[in-house]
């Protein structure tokens, strides 16, 4: 038997029950021709999970400007999973809708789509943060007298009671002021021992750190008035310099000071302030210059920038706390974006991303346009990337780096996502982020020009999957791999092709050589490239689908709506919500309702679920699980001269016994 994809679809015969009842409502022979086309029907019906997908493709493209037919999952009044009926028909209705459920709560799921990121509060309940920041007023202000008094201890170097103030403050839900969160950054950059012990400084400093995380929580980046105060503290306004790029040029230039150990470890954030006084000799500083530098502390009220205090602290300490000030970037960039996502759930086209009073503060620091994604900002943030870890930063700063590159991405991706027919293509990646991988690579390679251990440590520290396998495929481009693009099929040929004969095995390779790619670096590489992949477009939950039959669940999340009643009747697991003319309607009942049973919790709602192109998303569902059952019989054949056994562990727990369950 050849090897082609064509060969392996997976032949069952059908219930003997649904057949009889086709055959019973049809045939007028005697009983032994009916039990004799009952046997035959069953024996010649054909299983294809890729036909049905691609059948309800086309059927899709012909009713593509029609409404889907209304089934009960659309009602948002259900707040409990449907219980099917039993003996319920399985339609090509049923695929299309449950495929379309599937990619729906993919994309509906906006932590999913950062996933090195910190889930805000706020996603948890998103009735809650429109009330309360989208669409509120500024937050109440602190009395003039309170407000002079927290400047006044930031000017004396109070610190301890200008943070407890704050403290107090952000509890309260009392905004403090409009540029707290630079003054916040500036004592991250300018804290020293000049007039602190040691001791005194690292409480401090971590005590600014938490507040600051605190604010930020109490005062989201999502709370639409704050939004001028948030471009300010970002540099992203034409009134101030652009943080992020300062922090990137320090930090750049940190990289270039710092001794091979200083990265590879977790530096201190503080140390003991020494006097030089043999550079204070040899300068030509006045008497007062050099007092400021070895005995006054920062001036708060200057108004001067933080950069010559910093510089003034040895390439250690400046590391550790440039991390710290990039890592509260990050978070304001990310808590907002995912914030945007959850509130444009429903509409995240070109258009609405680049709407000018809403646009993501991503867009605005990386500079990001509807056709320019390789800004000079953006630039400078993969060179850095990619220079710390050919340097082998500490991973948990090196992660830092790696969570705005991830962010990056994903902001780009989702400029590009496509409609077809009002209907969204998703999951896709965009060819603008493609190319953006593309020259991210490029530049990590400048950077990284032979040793090919850091470029394998470094693709699984990349958070988004797209961005993993984006960037394990260029990076195998470099040896004897297909210029095609990725996707089961690509690695299919390979495998057939046998183009792992062309790699060593890793026993003959000098330990010592770090520029060659071992045989099992390239099947390793290759199979982690295939899992981020089918995990990004959850192959395996739309494989479980055509098996099983099993009708897949959407996304719920609980609601503080006034519309829910606080009594409710409950009929096994299945709950409603009442809108008030239909409570009026059922006065008569509320009583014996109330004695009966109630909904202490906030009561769970089905999400809308997004359109989805399914004409589109089928066939290519339909095709890369296709070329998976057909990877196996290759794999199969592999096992004869090389060891696949992770290959094919994995492709068996993915595709199971490849036979859809047959219901008796």
């Amino acid at each position: 038997m050849s090897l082609s994809p064509n060969n392996c679809d997976t032949v069952m015969q059908t219930d003997e029950i649904d057949v009889n009842d086709e055959v019973a409502s049809h045939s007028t022979g005697n009983e032994t021709e009916k039990h004799a086309s009952t046997v035959k029907i069953a024996q010649d019906a054909v299983y294809d999970a890729d036909s049905e997908m691609v059948e309800s493709a086309e059927e899709e493209d012909d009713k593509a400007l029609k409404q889907e037919p209304c089934t009960d999952d659309d009602k948002s009044t259900v707040i409990a999973p449907i219980r099917r009926p039993p003996n319920e028909p399985i339609s090509k209705h049923n695929l299309k809708w449950n495929l379309r459920v599937i990619i729906s709560n993919l994309y509906m799921k906006s932590e999913r789509r950062l996933p090195s990121a910190c889930v805000p509060k706020c996603l948890h309940n998103t009735s809650q943060c429109v009330s309360r920041h989208r669409c509120a007023m500024l937050p109440d202000a602190p009395d003039i007298g309170i407000a002079q008094e927290l400047r006044n201890n930031l000017y004396r170097q109070h610190y301890d009671t200008y943070l407890d103030m704050l403290e107090t403050m952000a509890l309260q839900s009392v905004y403090p002021d409009e540029a707290v969160f630079d003054r916040l950054l500036d004592m991250i950059m300018v804290l020293s021992t000049k007039s602190l012990t040691l001791e005194e400084l690292n409480g401090i400093y971590r005590n600014v750190i938490r507040i600051y995380y605190l604010l930020v929580d109490a005062f989201p980046p999502c709370w639409t008035a704050l939004r001028p105060y948030y471009l300010n503290f970002l540099g992203a306004t034409s009134d101030n310099p652009q943080k992020l790029q300062l922090l990137l040029d320090l930090f750049e230039d940190c990289l270039g000071k710092c001794s091979e150990t200083e990265l590879c470890q977790l530096t201190p954030y503080s140390e003991q302030f020494v006097h030089d006084y043999e550079a204070e000799d040899s300068s030509k500083l006045s008497p007062d210059d050099i007092f400021e530098r070895h005995v006054q502390d920062y001036d708060w009220q200057s108004g001067k920038q933080w950069v010559d205090e910093f510089k003034a602290m040895s390439s250690a300490v400046q590391l550790a706390r440039l991390c710290d000030a990039l890592d509260m970037i990050c978070w304001v960039l990310e808590r907002e974006f995912l914030a945007w996502l959850d509130h444009n759930r429903l509409q995240q086209s070109e258009p609405e991303i680049f709407q000018e009073d809403s646009k993501p503060f991503v867009f605005i620091v990386f500079g990001i346009e509807k056709d320019k994604r390789l800004t000079k900002l953006t630039q400078q943030l993969l060179r850095v990337y990619s220079r710390a870890a050919a340097k082998s930063l500490y991973a948990d700063r090196l992660s830092i780096l790696e969570r705005f590159i991830s962010l990056l991405m994903e902001a780009s991706n989702t400029a590009e996502l496509e409609y077809a027919n009002n209907s969204l293509i998703y999951p896709n990646l965009g060819p603008q982020t493609r190319c953006l991988i593309a020259e991210f690579f490029k530049l990590f390679k400048v950077e990284n020009p032979s040793d090919l251990t850091t470029y394998i440590r470094i693709i699984s520290q990349l958070s988004q999957p797209y961005v993993r396998w984006e960037f394990a495929d260029n990076f195998l481009r470099l040896f004897y791999y297909s210029d095609a693009a990725f996707g089961p099929e690509k690695l299919c040929e390979e495998l057939k092709l046998k183009r792992w004969l062309k790699y060593r095995p890793r026993s003959t390779i000098d330990e010592a050589d770090n520029e060659q790619l071992s045989r099992e670096d390239y099947l390793k590489i290759m199979l982690n490239a295939l899992q981020d992949y089918c995990n990004w477009f959850d192959l395996q939950a739309c494989w479980k689908y055509i098996k099983t039959k099993t009708p897949v669940q959407q996304l719920q999340a609980r609601t503080s709506s006034p519309l829910a009643t606080p009594a409710g009747l409950v009929t096994d697991d299945v709950g409603k919500i009442f809108m008030l003319d239909e409570m009026q309607k059922e006065a008569h009942t509320w009583k014996q309702r109330i004695n009966a049973k109630v909904i202490l919790a906030r009561p769970k709602v089905n999400l809308p679920v997004a359109r989805i192109s399914i004409s589109t998303m089928a066939e290519r569902y339909g095709n890369d699980i296709r070329q998976l059952r057909y990877l196996r019989r290759i794999l199969l054949e592999v096992m004869r001269f090389e060891d696949v056994t992770d290959w094919l562990n994995y492709i068996n727990d993915f595709l199971g016994e490849d036979e859809p369950v047959v219901s008796s």
